[in-house]
């Protein structure tokens, strides 16, 4: 399962960095999702394209495994590869390396199109997806399994979608939603923890102007790290599903 690889220097931002002084993770995401963009339209294949067509690709899930997050000033090399598609998805992978290709972080995306006026997914067009060079695939690619929240012992904050969080799709930017959840943690916790892994996936979108609810609850497991499971709820649905697993730093 491999493609065509494309790769973009990039040096991080004081700006995208949080307090600990490592790059976020929706600042990572973005960058990581500008480059796939980059390739597309080298490739031809350009969101104005695919807008003509009535069309627009979407998240569906990330599967993201951290050795370390970059470091503010850090100069990276950002690597993405189109692996696969079947009928309703595609496949990519993301990778963040250092100046010596040390591997910091990689993330396992899935992607499906959606018509714009229905707002719905549509079947992938394998005239889309050739210029990647991507291996079509009769399976769906999977990805671990995301525990509920535990209602027992959760936790909950209230945020309202503003401006800034819509993107060209016109509904919340799929990097928002780390926003939303990672908010919900104490901030002792973040500066005694780093993440190790996250697994997200988007239910259904949510707009301008929603009182969304973002819900989590923690539990520690054998292997001494600690999973934050995560909810986010948009007038009584589930819009987003997440489990963070962390380590002591």
């Amino acid at each position: 399962m491999s493609g065509l690889k494309y790769r973009e220097e990039h040096k991080v931002k004081t700006f995208e960095c949080d307090i600990q002084k490592e790059m976020t993770m929706p600042a990572l995401i973005n960058v990581m999702l500008e480059t796939s963009g980059m390739q597309s339209h080298l490739l031809g294949n350009t969101d104005d394209q695919m807008s003509d067509l009535g069309l627009s690709w979407i998240i569906i899930q990330y599967y993201i495994q951290v050795n370390r997050m970059p470091r503010r000033s850090e100069s990276l090399i950002i690597e993405t590869e189109a692996l696969s598609y079947n009928r309703f998805f595609t496949y990519r992978v993301f990778r963040a390396f250092d100046q010596e290709e040390n591997l910091l972080v990689e993330v396992l995306t899935t992607f499906g199109i959606m018509e714009m006026e229905t707002r719905k997914l549509t079947r992938i067009q394998p005239e889309l997806v050739a210029p990647y060079q991507a291996e079509e695939i009769r399976t769906m690619v999977r990805q671990p399994k995301i525990e509920p929240v535990q209602a027992a012992n959760s936790s909950e904050q209230p945020f309202r979608v503003r401006y800034l969080d819509i993107d060209g799709n016109k509904h919340v930017n799929n990097s928002k939603y780390f926003d939303w959840m990672v908010n919900t943690i104490d901030m002792d916790f973040h500066s005694e923890h780093r993440v190790k892994s996250v697994t997200i996936k988007y239910e259904k979108e949510v707009g301008y102007g929603n009182m969304i609810t973002s819900r989590m609850s923690q539990e520690s497991l054998e292997d001494g790290t600690i999973r934050t499971a995560h909810e986010i709820v948009n007038g009584g649905g589930v819009a987003c599903v997440a489990n963070m697993i962390w380590e002591k730093r």
